[in-house]
């Protein structure tokens, strides 16, 4: 069978279960009844990640470890361009400026977290605590120690009114849904499994067919693929007017992809995955800490002035976006 073809299939497949994953994901967070923010940021965000979790641990197997990284820093670029694209499409509103403070954290912590990746790729040296590189240890412990601060600054509980009362009880309604999201949330993660592992290598043998670096195959063409899970969440979320959880979504995603690196230093074995890596990937790093700075300054500006009907804060987004794309071509061409 054709690479492409292979590809293609395989990203369908991780696209239509991501998208379940997604929905049922969603349910399973109402139920719980925590607020929109720190849903996002945790559980939403966790479950939209899955498909670049299980895509990297087969590409890091495979020994394309720039494969892994490069999909990790540029899905944390498109799920800012998400952000972008879902602010354009309100007419009325700026989402940025409709969403909790503690987006804040979120968004800080992500910027953190790639900033440790960076400084693990760019000092290249083989030092490792626990077998593990100093820079992925480092990354693991400060997402539990953010996640905590988010968990505490999480504000009130939001009800569960997902579900009317059925004739069986005032809890049935909750127990069938969760029922029904959780057998549908294992089926499409399993699917999702499946379909990473020759995700994975089909995008290997792209990147060799091309003559291009695997980690610009992975920053471009695997993050979008993975990161379509985050476009059906955010863009349902922004039209029933949850914008926190849109935007947590994305932020929390963010750092979460970064959590994967702790999760890949473990399968890679002793010593540290990133200095296996090439130092050109840290451009992909850099801008998406760029761009979080960006919508980090979109959640505090709460101007609503647009011009020509555009808000120049997510035009701003698109444009770093394809200028980092741009530059992390010409150097890995």
């Amino acid at each position: 069978m054709p690479v492409w073809l292979i590809f293609l299939l395989s990203a369908a497949a991780v696209i239509l279960a991501g998208s379940r994953l997604s929905r049922d994901g969603d349910v399973l967070a109402e139920v719980t009844g925590l607020g929109g923010a720190w849903v996002g940021a945790i559980l939403v965000a966790g479950i939209t990640s899955l498909p670049e979790l299980a895509t990297d641990i087969y590409a890091v197997n495979d020994g394309e470890h720039g494969l892994a990284v490069g999909d990790l820093f540029g899905s944390c670029m498109a799920n800012l361009l998400i952000l972008a694209v879902a602010d354009l499409s309100t007419r009325q509103v700026r989402v940025l400026t409709r969403v909790a403070i503690n987006q804040v954290l979120v968004g800080l912590l992500g910027v953190a977290l790639l900033a440790l990746a960076a400084a693990g790729i760019l000092a290249h040296f083989d030092f490792a605590v626990f077998g593990l590189g100093w820079a992925t240890l480092a990354i693991g412990i400060a997402y539990v120690l953010g996640m905590r601060l988010l968990h505490v600054n999480r504000g009130e509980a939001a009800p569960f009114e997902g579900h009317a009362e059925t004739a069986d009880g005032p809890d049935a309604g909750r127990r069938n849904a969760l029922r029904g999201a959780a057998i549908g949330f294992v089926l499409a993660a399993l699917v999702i499994l499946f379909a990473a592992r020759y995700l994975a290598s089909s995008a290997a043998t792209i990147a060799q067919q091309l003559g291009i670096s695997s980690g610009f195959v992975g920053m471009v063409l695997l993050a979008v693929t993975t990161s379509l899970p985050e476009v059906t969440v955010s863009i349902a979320a922004v039209r029933s007017g949850s914008y926190d959880l849109a935007v947590g979504n994305l932020l929390g995603s963010n750092c979460f992809n970064m959590a994967i690196l702790f999760v890949l230093d473990l399968v890679d074995g002793p010593g540290p995955l990133l200095a296996h890596v090439g130092p050109g990937l840290t451009i992909g790093a850099l801008f998406a800490i760029l761009l979080s700075v960006q919508a980090l300054m979109g959640v505090l500006n709460k101007s609503e002035k647009r011009i020509w009907f555009l808000e120049p804060d997510a035009v701003f987004l698109v444009l770093t976006y394809a200028a980092g794309l741009y530059l992390v071509y010409r150097v890995g061409h």
